[in-house]
Formats: C-alpha cells, sequence, structure tokens
C-alpha cells in the first residue's frame, strides 16, 4: 500500500510538472506570436517609408534631369535670342518690330459686323 502511495504522489507530481511546463511553453509561444506580429507591422511600415523614400528619389532624379536640360537651353543662342525679343523687345537690324496694342477690351459691334462679314456662324 506505500508503493500505491508513492506511486500515486509521484503521478501527481508529474502530472503537475507537466502542466506547469506546458503553461510555460504556451505562454513563450503567445509572447513570441505577439512579438512576431509587432515586428511585422514595423516592417510594413518601414518599406512604406523605404517605397516613398524611392519615389521622392525618382522624382528628384526626374527633376535634376529637367534641370540639366534647362540649364543646357539657357547657354544657347536660341534661348539668349527668345529672351531678348520677349524680355527686352529687341530684333535683329533687317527685321521689323511690330507690336499688337493689348486691348481687353473687346467691341461687340465690330466682333457682330466680324462674323456677318465673313459668313461666320454665331456659337451660343
Amino acid at each position: 500500500m506505500a508503493r500505491k502511495r508513492k506511486k500515486a504522489g509521484a503521478i501527481s507530481e508529474n502530472k503537475f510538472a507537466i502542466i506547469f511546463v506546458t503553461g510555460v511553453v504556451l505562454s513563450v509561444a503567445i509572447i513570441l506570436g505577439l512579438k512576431v506580429n509587432s515586428i511585422k507591422q514595423e516592417l510594413a511600415k518601414r518599406e512604406s517609408y523605404n517605397q516613398k523614400v524611392i519615389e521622392e528619389l525618382e522624382s528628384e532624379d526626374e527633376r535634376s534631369k529637367k534641370l540639366e536640360e534647362q540649364r543646357k537651353y539657357v547657354q544657347t543662342d536660341s534661348y539668349i535670342i527668345e529672351m531678348a525679343r520677349e524680355k527686352l523687345g529687341l530684333v535683329f537690324p533687317d527685321e521689323i518690330a511690330i507690336k499688337a496694342e493689348k486691348n481687353n477690351m473687346l467691341d461687340i459691334d465690330t466682333f457682330s459686323h466680324f462674323i456677318e462679314d465673313n459668313n461666320l456662324i454665331e456659337i451660343e
């Protein structure tokens, strides 16, 4: 009978140890699962940030190329001639400069006569 009690006590101690170890393993598994999930979220945030930085870099690269093209263009004679004509109103010696009067008012009667004289249809 003493042996049965020792066996019963040992079995109950083994059950307790098995339950305790199982509880610890499950706790560690849950903690690791939560940690893995938070790491995945952080990784997703960083990948999103990296993608955004790559897009900005590509955009700035395009802008840099356009600025380089513009820098080359402003050093050409055609640009200098264009700016001299537009900004300074300069012309070549063999050219005649004609400037239209800037009148923001539209004369309705003149416009109506133009339409009638040229057989144009008025669009309403």
